[in-house]
């Protein structure tokens, strides 16, 4: 190591995620669905307004169109009909109050590790009270976290570049799930299916069984879906598939190798 840097060791940016958790909902989030979220899409939905044609599997609106992201969201829970859903890193909690809405049958819960973002669920969603909770999931597992059969993260563990934690994040959302994980996610931040794999063949994965399939939303967006069953949907062979006409992003890529590189995973059987 250089003088300079072993002068400097101990004040290297060791925390290295997009953004300080503990300030997120001031510095940024808030403002950001105010400003963008809210006025360009239907950011909560009363109950009947959103609506699920199980014959297509589209969401539909009749009001304002809900986001890409949050329709695909709905219409892999639609098309899928798990019992239970928990959102990790729930945050304004709109994504769990409208899916509450639509599908009342449906068990619903959320965590996030941000308190303030927590107290801003609180707020827009009083029926969110006993359903979300305080959730690092780049912690150690907590048997304390509630199991369901569908775990999903909305641009989530895409924000995450902090030495090896969102491989962690990725293991635990598998251990949660009882059937299924989808990642709703910017799919040039990481190397999805690569680490996925790896996580898989390094026996990181608490399910007998994997099957990773590309899920699309009818709007435009699309996802990583792991089923711990075969399903009739696209399976995901590499990460170019995901990332099929996207706009390329050279510094995603990079950070995206490098966070890649630091997994040292098990040894397969």
């Amino acid at each position: 190591m250089k003088l300079f840097n072993r002068l400097f060791y101990k004040n290297r940016k060791f925390y290295d995620d997009d953004f300080d958790w503990n300030s997120y909902t001031e510095d940024s989030y808030e403002r950001r669905l105010h400003n963008s979220v809210e006025t360009e899409y239907q950011a909560v939905a009363k109950t009947g307004e959103l609506s699920f044609d199980a014959q297509t599997g589209h969401v539909t609106s009749s009001t304002r169109q809900i986001h890409p992201n949050q329709q695909l969201i709905y219409e892999a829970i639609g098309q899928l009909q798990p019992a239970s859903v928990h959102e990790v890193g729930c945050g304004a909690g709109d994504h769990l109050a409208n899916g509450m809405a639509l599908f009342q049958d449906v068990d619903f819960t959320g965590g996030d590790r941000g308190e303030t973002q927590l107290e801003l669920a609180q707020h827009r969603h009083p029926e969110l009270k006993n359903r979300i909770g305080l959730q690092d999931i780049t912690m150690p597992f907590s048997h304390h976290w509630p199991k369901a059969e569908f775990v999903y993260s909305q641009t989530v563990l895409m924000h995450i570049h902090t030495a090896v934690s969102h491989f962690i994040g990725l293991a635990n959302m598998v251990r949660m799930a009882e059937k299924y994980v989808l990642l709703m996610e910017n799919h040039q931040c990481h190397n999805f299916h690569q680490d996925i794999a790896n996580l898989w063949n390094g026996g990181h994965f608490d399910w007998d069984s994997l099957y990773v399939y590309r899920f699309d939303g009818s709007t435009g967006a699309r996802a990583v879906l792991l089923s711990k069953e075969p399903l009739d949907y696209p399976l995901l062979t590499s990460d170019a598939q995901m990332r099929e006409g996207l706009k390329f992003s050279a510094r995603r890529i990079k950070r995206a190798n490098e966070d890649s590189a630091r997994g040292i995973f098990g040894i397969p059987k």
